[in-house]
Order: structure tokens, then C-alpha cells, then sequence
């Protein structure tokens, strides 16, 4: 599930575990792409910009509680990845703002 044509940033995660990075957990990597699911899907069902921006704010704080509980993984590179890839969901579902949409509910990433 990927309305967008960015791909998630999960995958580069994944490839660089792959390849040997001990900085990524396969564990962190998955609960990731569950949240990113559950973000999609909430965007999927939003039938407003409220609902939208709700999904928005969910989709951030797990990724704040994630981050915290895996040694706060999600650095620079992996926040700017996953706000641009969060913002092109919601751009995609029809939402746009002109500015980071995470930066508001962002916390520890």
C-alpha cells in the first residue's frame, strides 16, 4: 500500500542493515513500516482536512515513542526522509501546507 510514487523509507533502512549497518534493527525497521501502514490507511479513510492532519499527528508521536524506544535510530537523514515521505501521503490525499507537517507534534526524531 504506497499512494505515492516516493518510496518508503524503510527501504533504505532495510538495504542499509543489509549491507551491514548495525545502526537499524530489523525490529525498529518493522514497527516502522507498521506505522507507516497505519498512517496510510488512516489518510485512506480521512474524509477531512481535521482527519487528515489527525492521522498526521498519530503517525508522528509513534514515530517520538518508536524512536525512543529503539535507541533514537531516527537521526538527520531518517527524520528528513520519513517528514518528506509523511508530507507526500498527505499531499496525496489531498492535503497541503506549505511547511513541514511533522515539525508541530515532532518531539524526539
Amino acid at each position: 500500500m504506497n499512494p505515492i510514487h516516493t518510496p518508503r523509507p524503510t527501504i533504505e533502512w532495510k538495504a542499509q542493515l543489509d549491507d551491514g549497518s548495525d545502526f537499524y534493527t530489523e525490529e525498529a525497521i518493522a514497527e516502522s513500516d507498521k506505522l507507516i501502514d497505519n498512517y496510510l490507511s488512516a489518510l485512506q479513510v480521512a474524509t477531512n482536512e481535521y482527519a487528515m492532519w489527525k492521522a498526521i499527528e498519530t503517525a508522528v508521536k509513534a514515530f517520538d515513542q518508536l524512536n525512543m524506544d529503539h535507541d533514537y535510530f531516527i537521526e538527520t537523514t531518517e527524520r528528513e526522509d520519513l517528514a518528506a515521505y509523511i508530507q507526500k501521503a498527505a499531499e496525496a490525499a489531498g492535503l497541503f501546507y506549505d511547511g513541514d507537517v511533522t515539525e508541530e507534534w515532532r518531539e524526539e526524531w
